[in-house]
This record gives C-alpha cells, structure tokens and sequence, in this order.
C-alpha cells in the first residue's frame, strides 16, 4: 500500500431523508440501511481498508458521534476521528482533513468519500480509486469520479464531460456542475450522453486542494494559512478550527470549489453505483420480489402492492394491501407511511414532528 494515499470518509451528516430510521441520535451512516449486519459506514471503511493503510483512513463526524464512531470501527486511532465542532456543508471538513493529510505527509493525495454510498463492484472500485490517487499524484488537479446514469435520476447531481484528457482513457475535462435537476433536465442529461452521475467521490493531493480553496475565497484563505502556522508551531488552537467551519459558507463543495476553478476532471468509472440517501435508493439497491416490493429484515404479509419498501422492528408484523410506490418504515416512537417517490416531502415531515410533536421524534 503506498504510505501517501489517504481516504477521508465524511460521516457527520443526519440523513434526514431516510427518516424516521435514521434519527437525530444515531443517522443513517451507524444504521444497517440494507439489513446485512454492518452499518453503512462499517461497509465504507471496510471497502477502503483493504487497499488503503488503516492508518491512513480519517474519518471526519460530528462531535455527537465519536462513540458510535468507535464503537462500529474497533481500534481506529483517536487522531484518525476528526470531530466538527459544528455543522455545515462538506467544504471545512474535507479542508480540515486535507491539512491533516499535508501535515501528515506533504505529498499526501486523498480520496474523499460519503458514508452512504453502495458499491457492487469492488474490484473495478479499488481500481478507478488507486489510478485516481496516482494521476492526482502527479498532475495538479482536482478530480471528481462519474458513472453513466441508467435513467433519468432527479435526486442524484449530475457532471457534464468536456474534452477528453489527451493520452487518458475515460478521463474528462468538466464542463459544468448541476444538483438535483427538476424532471425535464434529467431527462435531457440522460438522453444527451453527455452527463454523468456525481458520486460524490473526489480526489486530490492535499497541496492541490487547499491551494484552490485559497484561490476561491482570500478570507478562507487566510484561516487556511493561521492552521498551517498552528500545526507547523505545535500548538493547534481549537478556536482557529472553530473560525475554519463558522465563517464557511453553508454550499456544497463542488458550490464553493469546483465550480470555481479551472483544473477539475472526471473519470468516468465502472463500479456499481448507488447513493443510499432516500427510501427510493434504497429500494433500488436491494432485491425485489416479483411485484417489486422489497422487505428489509422484518415480517409483513402484502396484499395487491407493489414497488414499496417496508422496514419494522424487530417483533412487529405489517399487514398492507392495496399500496403502490409506498413507503413503510417504523423505528422508535414513530411510523412513517408515505409516497416513495415524493423524497422532498420527508424533510417537511421531519421538520413538521420537530416543531408540532417534539424533539424526541426526529
């Protein structure tokens, strides 16, 4: 394994699409999302352990999570979990661990990954992800990972491919960034050939990174540079990291970064691909029976239904007859009964709970 490679897995966020079996208190990343006994982020570290040091993996969460940090990955290092001191968009976290990486190993390239993601091939994987880290390693650029879309997906982003890089199979210049497109776009993205689905993988040298988020923002800059002379002198200031994600603007990466520089490629790959974030994605990646139902690790008797997804506690029974496209998902203290389809409802119905019913039920 070469000692310069580094993975950074983000797994701070709420996951507040998957409610209500992802909670305030334990989100979706600590939860076994597809019923195989290992929560998403077991299976994330797991994928990049078996090419990338231990040693070398980080992971980046909010400071209510170190424990279920811990206790889902045995023996990881206490300087391996970097902990938000406050939540924002990925921009200060995957910063911070990049200048973790740098004072590390200066010539340290990273990749950067959700904790919610499904793989099915994790040959082709470890193979884009380590041809990835070396061409990173040696040209100064930034460097997102695509995958052909297979319909018209309105809640994944999408990649626009540019030029191709000369002397580089599947690899692309970007021409543009787009997040969520409404219905009609997708449609035209999936039928143009020309876009590709964001994975929300990314890879860089540390060097190459910070240098472009000093480029974007002279204000951003400049905190960059107080947390180098911090860690240069040995005395690391929490308050220098509590600047660092305060006075981050509350945008998506590709938002604050690479949309805003000129060195951003994208490697068109050939895993698998899945984002595990809404019931919908989920009821994608698991199997279905004939009618397209898909049942995790629960007991139910359907009737007439089809294309739903069903997820109940242990020793609870569903009873459904006459639902198509539907969500049914208990956890805790609350039943959840909703359209599949309709994903940017459940953001409502979790906000709706918080303010009408209580904190306890988000």
């Amino acid at each position: 394994m070469d000692k310069r490679n580094y993975c950074v897995i983000l797994a701070g966020g709420l996951g507040t699409r998957l409610w209500p079996m992802s909670r305030e208190r334990k989100p979706k990343q600590f939860i076994d999302v597809l019923g195989i006994g290992k929560s998403l982020l077991q299976m994330t570290y797991e994928r990049f352990a078996s090419f990338i040091d231990t040693d070398n993996i980080i992971i980046v969460t909010n400071e209510a999570y170190r424990q279920l940090v811990v206790e889902q990955i045995p023996g990881i290092k206490y300087e391996n979990v970097l902990m938000e001191p406050m939540r924002r968009n990925t921009v200060p976290a995957v910063t911070w661990a990049a200048l973790e990486v740098k004072r590390r190993c200066p010539e340290g390239r990273l990749v950067v990954s959700p904790s919610d993601q499904n793989i099915t091939d994790y040959d082709a994987f470890r193979s884009d992800v380590l041809c990835g880290l070396d061409y990173v390693g040696g040209h100064s650029v930034l460097l997102t990972m695509g995958v052909k879309p297979n319909r018209p997906e309105v809640s994944y982003g999408y990649i626009q491919m540019g030029d191709a890089v000369e002397g580089m199979e599947h690899l692309y210049r970007v021409q543009s960034f787009t997040e969520k497109p409404a219905n009609d776009f997708a449609q035209i993205f999936f039928e143009s050939g020309e876009f590709l689905w964001n994975t929300g993988i990314f890879l860089w040298s540390a060097d190459t990174f910070l240098g472009a988020v000093q480029d974007v923002s002279p204000e951003f800059s400049l905190i960059v540079e107080n947390v180098v002379e911090a860690y240069r002198s040995g005395e690391f200031i929490s308050d220098l990291l509590l600047e660092l994600f305060a006075k981050c603007p509350n945008m998506s990466l590709e938002q604050s970064v690479l949309e805003k520089v000129d060195n951003v490629d994208v490697l068109l790959c050939h895993f698998g691909w899945s984002d595990l974030g809404t019931w919908a994605s989920v009821h994608e990646a698991l199997p279905q029976s004939d009618m397209g139902n898909v049942v995790i690790d629960s007991k139910s008797l359907l009737y007439d239904c089809k294309d739903c997804i069903i997820k109940l506690p242990d020793g609870h029974v569903a009873v459904v007859q006459g639902l198509e496209d539907y969500v049914v998902v208990e956890e805790g203290n609350v039943l959840v009964i909703c359209k599949k389809g309709d994903q940017k409802n459940i953001r409502k119905f979790v906000n709706d709970a918080q303010l009408n019913l209580g904190e306890e039920f988000v």
